[in-house]
């Protein structure tokens, strides 16, 4: 007997669209949960490769979200790596970075880490902090730094890097604190978020760039203890947020210039063991937060 549509197929065509729609939901969320596992274990592998975490894995898990110094996220994705002070050795390059694209937040400072910054740290796309200060880096920084688009809080000073800071730097734009070894590139100026900029007791040598003068949203910048041999740039009267300047113990010559007077926010002003020539400009004096 011909069907033609009666409410008993209705019911059955119903019910098959039902059961295929549970089935590929089953099947789609299975295949997710696969690939969180596969991932998970990849980064696992990755941590044990790099051997930073031997005689540190507890004997009763082989979760490495258990593991010192590791946050994962809800689907066992690595988010936080916090080793600092840990006295890890060896290689930077020995941990692939390119296993961790969930990683936001890595600290490796004060350790005993050698060798490069590989460029594959470029990976870690939603990076928004790197604190690899205090180690035995060597060689330059690599351009690949500069796609971290992410990154609020970065930290390379106190190692052994040479040449300049790449001008990839420009591309940082979500910066709030930089600290780092080497020459200031002009493209250090597209930083508009820029917060605090340390570069002291380096060999920085050369002239404070003018570009400096676009960071608006600077509230400390600290030069002190390079080897600056430039005037003061007059753009540093721009930086209207500015609370904190110090510029000592470098080889700054020239005069005070008048548009040191327009830092209304001023507190602390370190201008010491420079060279500098003629007179305090008067009008400093009515900087009432110094």
């Amino acid at each position: 007997m011909a069907c033609n549509f009666s409410n008993t197929c209705r019911a059955v065509i119903v019910f098959i669209w039902a059961a295929l729609t549970l089935l590929i939901v089953h099947v789609a969320s299975a295949t997710n949960i696969s690939i969180h596992v596969a991932a998970s274990e990849i980064e696992r592998q990755a941590l044990l490769n790099s051997g930073w975490w031997k005689d540190r894995i507890p004997h009763n898990t082989s979760d490495h979200c258990n593991w010192f110094g590791i946050t994962c996220d809800y689907e066992g994705r690595i988010t936080h790596i916090g080793l600092a002070e840990s006295n890890i050795k060896g290689e930077l390059g020995h941990i692939n970075f390119s296993c961790f694209p969930n990683l936001q937040y890595l600290d490796l400072s004060n350790n005993n880490l050698s060798g490069s910054i590989p460029s594959q740290i470029g990976s870690l796309s939603n990076l928004k902090y790197l604190d690899l200060d205090r180690n035995n880096l060597t060689g330059t920084i690599p351009k690949e730094i500069g796609s971290l688009r992410n990154l609020e809080g970065l930290d390379l000073s106190s190692n052994k890097l040479s040449g300049v800071l790449p001008q990839e730097i420009g591309n940082l734009k979500s910066l709030i604190g930089l600290f780092f070894n080497g020459t200031i590139p002009r493209e250090i100026g597209h930083l508009k978020n820029l917060t605090y900029l340390f570069i002291k007791v380096n060999k920085l040598t050369g002239a404070i760039p003018s570009t400096l003068g676009q960071l608006t949203s600077l509230l400390q910048l600290d030069l002190s203890s390079n080897q600056l041999h430039s005037s003061i740039p007059l753009e540093i009267g721009n930086l209207s947020a500015l609370e904190e300047l110090d510029l000592s113990d470098n080889k700054i010559h020239g005069i005070i210039p008048d548009e040191l007077t327009k830092l209304s926010q001023l507190k602390n002003l370190n201008l010491s063991s420079n060279l500098l020539s003629g007179q305090i400009p008067s009008a400093i004096g009515k900087l009432f937060n110094l």
